[in-house]
């Protein structure tokens, strides 16, 4: 069996401000075409910050009282204070990196350092996040605070594992959802058994999917990986994830028969953005329009020429996601993308030649957008354009602190 490497261009993956390289081994004379879409598990492979709208929700879960959800948020602001050095810590270490590599002129010191830069960070964040919950804890009083702590810990696991969903419909959270909904105490008491046995459920799948990625070979940054092993990975990590969103499926359709008529639209609409998020987050363009909307400026016609340009965006876009999410949607059941990695982080692959329908339904977006922000543009004057915003939160392609790689095996 021959075994061989893949020559890499310029294979330097900047994730979160590190740089991250790959090497791969396969056997056979194939192209592979291994395209990485965004990486698992936040900096450094952690879970994320516990943030207070977080503690908030884990107040109101357990009932704390006044007193007692003050504390809460106190120790929130000690361990977000700590969580905020560890991150220094970690921006410094590849600072120093960057500046070994550069000085030296040795990409390769990459490869040497930024396993344990990420080790360390990702084992004091974690210690920091199970000394925070155990101090939280110690606030519980009662029983009936007491049994409902169990709904804390699924609510984290749905925080942390539900934002790891590779395949369309894995990262819904139908409980978060509802709540969106605003329902009234009849209406939402009678979907009440139904979120309390959706939790439970979705926290078993939760759990034996994460089992599974802790079971696997770890992903580090410099390592060599088997082909063989990654198209594994990738096809439990796949199984996985259609088992979770198997869940919310069959749950979203048990919940919609018992909403009220006139909420059920909403609910499904609410479902589908979360289940394609990428396509159904406000738009930059939009972002644009508003903004050039609340110019003092503005003159009659200016004004009337924007909020047509908006309502025109609006009603065309419409279709265009549609097409974009049902590409996503067949791609991701025919199993073109799935994950690897364990315990230490990982990232998303895509081991197949993109199909050209997702690449037509993203094109066509992009156009839409670049043809809504051209007619923004000359509806404007310059010195009015110069008072656009000049980047909005979340604009990559790949989402936040993601990025795109391709690297293709050498004959």
């Amino acid at each position: 069996m021959r075994t061989t490497g893949l020559r890499i261009g310029s294979v330097l993956v900047l994730c979160c401000g590190a740089a991250l390289g790959l090497s791969v081994q396969t056997a056979g004379a194939q192209n592979v075409n291994i395209s990485m879409t965004r990486s698992l598990g936040g900096p450094g492979g952690g879970s994320g910050m516990v943030s207070k709208r977080a503690v908030e929700k884990y107040a109101e879960i357990l009932g704390l009282s006044a007193e007692q959800k003050e504390a809460a948020l106190t120790m929130q602001s000690g361990y977000a204070a700590a969580y905020a050095e560890k991150q220094k810590a970690m921006r410094d270490s590849m600072d120093e990196v960057r500046r070994a590599a550069d000085d030296s002129g040795d990409q390769t010191v990459f490869m040497e350092r930024m396993p344990k830069i990420e080790k360390d960070f990702r084992e004091g964040v974690t210690k920091l996040e199970k000394d925070f919950f155990n101090d939280l804890k110690s606030l519980v009083s009662g029983a009936a605070q007491e049994e409902k702590w169990v709904k804390v810990e699924r609510a984290r696991r749905r925080e942390v594992g539900l934002r790891q969903g590779t395949v369309s419909g894995e990262s819904v959270d139908l409980i978060s959802v509802v709540e969106g909904l605003k329902l009234s105490p009849e209406a939402a008491k009678n979907i009440t058994p139904i979120l309390d046995a959706y939790e439970a459920e979705l926290d078993r799948q939760l759990q034996a999917r994460d089992a599974g990625k802790a079971d696997g070979p770890a992903w580090e940054p410099g390592k060599p990986i088997d082909i063989e092993q990654i198209q594994k990975q990738m096809k439990e990590s796949r199984e996985a994830g259609l088992k979770v969103r198997e869940v919310n499926q069959n749950n979203a359709h048990k919940i919609e028969a018992l909403l009220p008529e006139e909420t059920r639209a909403a609910f499904n609409s609410a479902v589908r953005k979360a289940s394609f998020p990428r396509v159904f987050r406000e738009p930059r363009v939009l972002k644009e329009l508003d903004a050039a909307l609340k110019l003092s400026d503005l003159d009659a016609q200016q004004r009337e020429s924007l909020n047509e340009i908006k309502a025109s965006y609006q009603r065309d876009v419409e279709p265009v996601n549609n097409n974009w999410a049902n590409a996503i949607e067949a791609s991701d059941n025919r199993g073109d993308t799935g994950a690897i990695g364990g315990a230490g982080g990982g990232m998303v692959l895509s081991m197949n030649e993109e199909s050209q329908d997702l690449k037509d339904a993203r094109k066509a977006r992009r156009e839409l957008d670049e043809k809504a922000s051209d007619k923004l543009r000359k509806v404007l004057r310059q010195d009015q354009k110069d008072k656009l915003p000049k980047q909005f939160e979340g604009d990559e392609e790949g989402g936040p602190g993601g990025r795109v790689m391709m690297i293709r095996r050498g004959e």
